[in-house]
Parts: structure tokens; sequence; C-alpha cells
């Protein structure tokens, strides 16, 4: 390979001219100026006006060039990224989304710079497949996904595809001789199942019931604290400047006597903070174990400038405080509810840090219930913006019907579809604590989403960007705020704290609808009201997908499920009930087919032969179901439905009803409610009768694991 210098000047374009509109074949917003476009010589290109997406990061909205420091490498990568935008090549492989122009540039300039870094500089010329094979290993020294491997590469393609774009050429052979780059990195085919995994109902049942504390306890204490605040600091700020110096011996007496009356102590903050003077004594005193007294609260109270608390004399006024009264952590004056649970404040008063830390978690908390009750994507719920909730009546004007309306764009090209998510009265809730956060804290002439940064001096973005740490932080929060050593807030899982991410949200509220109906998460909510409040035949389902994977998430939850009864069979699990003899059979027939000769009988095959009882198997409280329409109980005619109605089960006498051991407390629990009612003398002989009929008859059903000779 020849390794001179192209005759080309460096950093000139032989493709491109000087001032060539960079999104010439995009989708433009409305209203935007065409002037005002970025050109082909800017080394910052604005992308904004071909990113439709509301929740698109502010990031991923300019690329930079001005940082790669080679002319020709520059040239390269704004060319490389112009053609890829614009040019619609025959081999459909279609253009770059404006939103991905940001990790399009970052992967091409590691492949530069991997290039340079090997050969001294970067030349098209002089990549030869030895070069791209080490580039291959180096990427897997990295440890990291195939995936991941595969998207640093396609870099690599692209030089190849787009070299009649580029003016110092491309790649003049065809890498790893035409085969797929998700293959040569190692991605295998796309599982059938669903790889993203379930949070445990322990850990997600624990975070949706602190997580509606916050929004039905903990909000209005939250709120009622930011509005004291607030006032405070425009009273304070409104106040005339010689007030703030006048009568400050007499200001503090009087503070201190409200205190002294109050039965209250010298404000100190929550968590220690960076001070000086008389605080920085407190804070090294032993006696008060580090806390460094509140100064711009006491002025604040008290009427008075925060300067002048330095003075002697005031210095003074205040130890002598602290020594009567002693010290408050936060000092503000909002009460704090307590938690019915404990019967104790939910924590101690606030600060002005405390109160940023609260809102924080509160906003935490709204879109943890938003995401997990209603099954929506992360990008769909950050799409939402005010009075999104949407009310209305069924079909036959009895229930009331709550919507979520967003945006989708899953599948729905650049600019989306407006769809509605049904959904249940928390999420509502949630919803509305969200717009007040938003609203209170949304800068003038800020965008109008309803997920905000809420951090003071975080630059404003449309969406929460890091909405995954701030879940883990809030779960850390409440194991430290709620929690102990032994017994943290959120239950542990082998012996380590669950990690969150947004996808395990839908993937496992799919799972729990289809598979658990009558798991209760959060006390008062069950997966069963999630599941008719989002199926319920007047509404249908959300275009989203969600009702799709929920079928999915049954038939793989049925397929584990009947795995679970066929390994309680082969360890002696005997089964009742009118189906239970048809399902032994069964799966003695499985055990027997596992056993024969030359069989392999790993979980894949035994699945398999088990996949016929699956797709029937319906799990209930009482008993599970093995659903054969022509035979069920339940249904008024052979042709009402595909599924069984549990509600109108009769689990003693119907074929399709299996019982398990599983099921026994729960019968138990009946039987027990029918003596109690019993030991009643106000019953009438006939109510009588008809009770022990009905004890004695549950009894027999589950008389098999009473006397197991039975």
């Amino acid at each position: 390979m020849s390794e001179s210098q192209p005759a080309l000047a460096p950093g000139l374009s032989a493709i491109r001219a000087h001032d060539d509109v960079v999104l010439a074949s995009m989708a433009l917003k409305d209203g935007t100026d065409r002037a005002k476009l970025s050109r082909f010589h800017d080394d910052i290109w604005d992308i904004d006006p071909a990113i439709i997406h509301v929740t698109a990061r502010n990031a991923f909205r300019t690329i930079d060039f001005s940082g790669i420091a080679c002319p020709i490498e520059r040239l390269t990568a704004k060319e490389y990224i112009y053609a890829w935008l614009n040019e619609l090549l025959p081999d459909r492989a279609g253009r770059l989304r404006p939103l991905s122009t940001r990790t399009a540039l970052a992967t091409l300039c590691r492949f530069m710079a991997f290039v340079r870094e090997r050969v001294g500089r970067f030349d098209v010329r002089i990549i030869d497949q030895a070069l791209l094979d080490g580039y291959l290993a180096e990427l897997r020294a990295r440890n990291v996904q195939p995936s991941r491997v595969a998207a640093c590469l396609r870099p690599i393609v692209q030089l190849r595809r787009l070299a009649p774009f580029l003016s110092h050429g491309g790649l003049r052979f065809v890498p790893w001789h035409g085969r797929a780059i998700y293959t040569v990195a190692g991605c295998k085919g796309r599982p059938s199942e669903n790889l993203t995994p379930r949070i445990p109902e322990p850990v997600i049942g624990a975070l949706i019931r602190w997580s509606l504390k916050y929004i039905d306890i903990f909000a209005a204490d939250i709120f009622a604290a930011r509005a004291e605040l607030d006032a405070l600091e425009t009273a304070y700020a409104e106040r005339p400047a010689s007030t703030k110096h006048s009568r400050l011996a007499d200001r503090m007496a009087e503070w201190t006597a409200a205190r002294r009356l109050a039965g209250r102590g010298v404000p100190v903050w929550n968590r220690p903070q960076r001070n000086g003077g008389m605080s920085q004594a407190i804070a090294e005193s032993d006696r008060y174990d580090g806390h460094v007294v509140n100064m711009r609260l006491i002025a604040m109270q008290a009427g008075i400038h925060p300067t002048t608390l330095s003075q002697p004399n005031m210095r003074a006024l205040v130890l002598s405080a602290i020594e009567e009264l002693g010290i408050e952590h936060g000092g503000m004056d909002t009460l704090i509810t307590l938690d019915p649970d404990s019967g104790r404040p939910w924590r101690e008063r606030f600060d002005a840090f405390d109160l940023v830390r609260e809102e924080r978690h509160l906003q935490t908390a709204a879109y943890i219930l938003c995401s997990y009750l209603t099954g929506m994507r992360d990008g769909e719920i950050q799409a939402m913006r005010p009075n999104c909730i949407k009310r209305g009546k069924s079909a036959d004007g009895r229930i009331e019907r709550i919507a979520v309306q967003s945006m989708i764009y899953k599948g729905r090209g650049t600019h989306g579809e407006i769809e509605e998510w049904v959904t249940i009265a928390p999420v509502a809730r949630a919803v509305e604590v969200a717009e007040r956060l938003a609203r209170r804290h949304r800068a003038p002439h800020q965008h109008d989403g309803l997920w905000i940064v809420l951090e003071r001096g975080t630059a404003v973005e449309r969406t929460l960007p890091h909405i995954v740490q701030q879940i883990n932080r809030y779960r850390e929060h409440l194991d430290a705020q709620y929690g102990s050593v032994d017994m943290p807030a959120v239950p542990l899982v082998d012996g380590r704290n669950w990690v969150f991410n947004t996808r395990q949200f839908r993937r496992t509220l799919a799972w729990y609808i289809a598979n658990r109906p009558f798991g209760v998460v959060a006390g008062k909510i069950q997966y069963k009201h999630a599941s008719v409040a989002m199926f319920d035949g007047y509404a249908g389902a959300s275009a989203s997908g969600f009702r799709q994977e929920v079928e999915q998430e049954r038939a793989l939850g049925q397929l584990d499920d009947i795995v679970v009864q066929y390994e309680g069979y082969r360890n002696g699990e005997r089964l009742a009930g009118p189906a239970g003899a048809r399902i032994t059979a069964e799966m003695m027939r499985v055990a027997t087919a596992a056993e024969l000769p030359g069989i392999v009988a790993d979980e894949k095959r035994v699945k398999a032969m088990l996949a016929h009882l699956a797709r029937t198997l319906h799990v209930g409280v009482l008993n599970d179901c093995f659903f054969d329409r022509a035979t069920a109980l339940c249904l008024r005619s052979a042709n009402e439905g595909a599924a069984p109605r549990l509600s109108n089960c009769a689990p003693d006498r119907c074929p399709n009803s299996c019982i398990t051991s599983r099921h026994v407390p729960a019968w138990q629990s009946a039987i027990d409610d029918a003596e109690a009612v019993l030991k009643s003398k106000r019953l009438s002989a006939a109510q009588r009768t008809a009770i022990r009929a009905d004890r004695d008859r549950m009894k027999k059903v589950i008389a098999l694991w009473a006397d197991p000779a039975a």
C-alpha cells in the first residue's frame, strides 16, 4: 500500500460545498428557520431542528467536531456524518437518525484513534484486515457485551459503504469477507424470551409500598415545607434593609422566647454543612456531636441579617439559647405526619437541603408508580405533559375510566403518535404530585415537561437524564432511613441489594398480571385490579404493545408453573381435585419418556413434553385450572370464551380443576371461617346445616393432605 499523503488539501472537501445544509434531507420541526440551519463548514452542528423526540437529552442535540485536532480526521468525520444523514443508498440500510449522530461520531472517533495509535496517523488506505482484527481483539479484551462490540465495529462497515462520499476515500475491501458485524462480534440470534430480569415480588412490593406512602402521606408535608420556606425567603427578601439590622438583640430575644414556649431547640442542619465561626465551634463540640447551627434559618425566622449573627453579642445570645434550649434537627415549623405503620413521625423536621432531597425522592416515587402501574416505557413516561390524565366513563356509564396520555415513538416513525394507557387511581395521584413539583421548580421559559431535574445548578433538561441512578439512590435512602443492617426497607436478593433499571418495571408487571393475578402489591393494590383496569372490554389495550407482552409472559409463566408441578410430582407430591388423576397420568407419561435409554432429559426437553399441559394451565388461589372449554363448569356454553371465568369456578366439581399442596392454606382458612361462624347462636337450623355441609365438603377436598394415607 502507498503511504503518501493525498494531494488534496487536508481540510478541503472535494465532495461537499462550504455552505451545504447539514439537515438537507431531514424532516424538520414546524416553524424551523431554514436560513439558520447549520452548514457543512461549521465545527458545531445543531441537530435539534430534526429531533422531534421530546424526551431527547440536550447533550444529543448538537455534535462538536472542534475537538478533532487532525484536519484529515475532522473532514472525514464531517463527511461521514453528513453522508450517513443525507445519502439514501440502494442497499436499503437507511439514513442515520438525527438522535444517533452523537453516538455515531463517538464510535468513529474511537476507531480513528485506534488506527492513529497503531500506525501513526489515520489514513484509510493503510487499513487492512489484520488491523481490523486487532481492533476487534482490543474491543473483546474490554470485557463488554457482544452487542457493544458490534456497535463499535459499525464505523468500519460505514467507511466501506460511504466511501464515494469521503474526500480521502473509504475502505477498499470488504471487511471480514462480508460477514455481518453482529456475527463477527459474537452476537447470537435474538432470544425468544425477554432477558430483562423480573423484580422479585418482595422487592417490588416494598418499593411500591414506600412509593405509595410518599405520594399519599409524605407529599403533603413536603409541599407544606416548600410553601413555608418560600414564604420565609419572600418575606426576608422584601423586608427593608434597615429592619434587618435594627433591634437585633430584641429580635433574637423574641425568637428565643417563642422557641422556649414551643419547647423547641436551636435549629441545626440535619447533615453536616460547611461553615465557620460560631457554627464551627458548635460543630466541633463533643456535646453536640458535630452538628452545625442553621444560621440562615434563624435569621429568616427572627427577621435579622445573617451577617450580624457573627457579631460577639449575637454569638453570645445564640450560644446562650443553645445552652438553655438545646438543639433541634431541621428547625423548620412544618409539622411531620405520623407514619400509620410505626405511629412515629416519618422523618425529622425539614431544613432547606433536606427539603430538596425529599422533593427528589418524591419525584422518584411518582415515576416508579407511573412506570410500574401502567406498563409504559421510560420514553413514553418522560414524554408525558401536564394535564395528561384523562378521565371518562365506561360504555355503560357506571365505571370511571382513568387514562394517561403520552407520546409513543417505538414503531411510529419520526414524529410518534399520541396514545392512552388505561390505568388506576394511584397513578393519577402520582401524576398530580409530579405536576406540582414541576410547576414549582420549572424555570421561566422552560419547556413544559412533567419530569424535570429538581437539583439546583443543574443544566435544564427535557427529561430526567439519570433516572436509573435516581431510582437506585431512592432505594438506598429507604434502606438508610427506614431499614436496618439486618432488615433493609427493600429486601435483599441472594444477600445483595437489587439493582433497578427502567425496563424491569414493564416486564415485571406483565409477568405478574399474566401469572400471579392474585399477588398483593403494596397492601391494597392487586395485580388483578391493575389487570382489570388495563384490559377491560371498553378500553382495550394501549397500542404500545403491552398487552402482547403480557400474553408472551403468560405463555412463559404457564410453562414455568407446569415444570414446577412436574418437579413436585417427581418428588412425591400428590395431586387432588377432579383433574388430579388425569394430570398425574400425564406427568407419569413424561417421566417415563424422559427415562428411556438414549434420552437426555434436560430442562428444555422436559418443557417441550409438558407444553401441551402448560398451554391450558391457569393458576388460581383455590386450584389450578387445566382449561378445556367443552367441560368447563364456569362457562354458560362451550362457545362462551377461550379462557376460564375463575370467579365462577367450582374447584371441587369441575373436571378441569387440579388442587395441590400450595392451595391447602386457602382451603383451611375457609374451613376455619366456617367453624367460627358455626359458633354463633344466631344461626337458623337451615343456615347451620348449609354451613356444615360446605365445611365438610371443603374438608373432603383437602383430606389427602390432612390424612396422607387417604
